[in-house]
């Protein structure tokens, strides 16, 4: 395959039965050349002609993503495309995806601590950084934005790593890039910025409010809008890509009256400063939001190093292994973890 070569150790995810093309697999691999040799290595495969979205989508996130080098984004070495299949080869970071880490935080009934919160968001919150000013072999701005900052999306390694993923859903203004249909609402719209779901407007503010959004959900061990609430009309054409488990109707008449009152109603019993990071991330009006990562990068860090305990990977993996260690009791019962994460919960999923 390309300049690549590897051996498959384990396949992690197969197409459903009679799936419509693409059709998708994911496998564990090493790398047995190259300056990844030895390596454990993720292989994702799109099977289907060219031309369907999901595979041109996936080609437009990897080609933007093969690009990067940041200790923050996930890395991907390799993205090869033939008439049958499209080949997209990344880095592996044994560990879980932050939505597990909540999941266990909501099976012990223990929100993450405020430190694990803090140390998680200021790596993303650098990773945008690095991505927002990211430019091309000619030093022309790529203007990325993400798009798709969300618990799933952020991976966090049994070395203490963090790393941001998921670029299928990427906006840039590479020229030549397939463009989003106007009236279409990508990623997971329950960390959607307001302008994005009320108008399908974006800049790369927009990823700032998502992750205030996952910010919230770590500092207080809930998503916010967990009730109903009267809906705000959207934009009447608009409507969402994939399913989610919250309706695009819905989400815009919660974040109709999303205000500082609300913010703060839904982080009581954080601290002040804390509070305040989150109400300028997640101002309805993008103006008044962080203007760039680096800024609530510091913002985190800061509160971060005021501590009297010092907090970093160590003790961040420490803290993730022990809400792992105190859910394995319900493992049959889960099925909002990735496959593996906790023994027996796969079997039962």
């Amino acid at each position: 395959m390309g300049e690549l070569a590897y051996t498959v150790q384990r396949v992690l995810c197969r197409p459903m039965p009679e799936e419509p093309a693409p059709v998708e697999t994911l496998l564990l691999a090493q790398c047995l050349e190259g300056g990844h040799a030895g390596a454990l290595c993720l292989v994702r495969c799109l099977e289907g002609p060219p031309d369907a979205p999901l595979r041109q989508r996936a080609w437009d996130g990897a080609s933007l993503a093969v690009r990067m080098r940041h200790p923050h984004v996930g890395g991907v070495w390799l993205v090869h495309s033939d008439e049958d299949v499209l080949l997209v080869v990344s880095e592996y970071v044994p560990g879980f995806d932050l939505q597990s880490v909540l999941s266990f935080a909501a099976i012990v009934r223990q929100p993450p601590s405020p430190a694990f919160a803090c140390f998680v968001g200021a790596a993303v919150a650098d990773a945008l950084d690095y991505i927002h000013h990211l430019q091309n072999e000619k030093g022309q701005w790529l203007g990325i934005v993400h798009r798709g900052v969300h618990p799933e999306n952020i991976r966090l390694g049994l070395g203490g790593e963090v790393k941001l993923t998921g670029f299928d859903v990427t906006f840039s203004r590479v020229v030549g890039r397939r463009l989003t249909t106007t009236n279409l609402v990508r990623g997971e719209l329950a960390y959607a910025a307001p302008e994005y779901v009320r108008d399908c407007q974006l800049d790369f503010r927009s990823d700032f409010f998502s992750l205030g959004m996952v910010l919230l959900e770590l500092l207080t061990g809930r998503y916010p809008f967990d009730v109903p609430a009267a809906v705000m009309r959207a934009r009447g054409d608009l409507r969402a890509e994939r399913s989610s488990w919250l309706p695009l109707e819905e989400l815009v008449g919660h974040l109709k009256g999303f205000g500082p009152e609300a913010v703060g109603r839904a982080a009581r019993g954080v601290s002040d400063t804390l509070v305040a990071i989150l109400g300028r991330a997640l101002q309805l009006d993008p103006g008044g939001r962080y203007q760039r990562g680096a800024w609530m990068r510091d913002d985190l860090r800061d509160w971060l190093h005021g501590q009297p305990v010092h907090y970093g990977p160590e003790e961040a993996v420490a803290e993730m292994r022990a809400l792992r260690d105190r859910s394995q009791h319900y493992a049959p019962l889960v099925s909002t973890v990735e496959p593996g994460a906790l023994p027996g919960a796969e079997e039962a999923s």
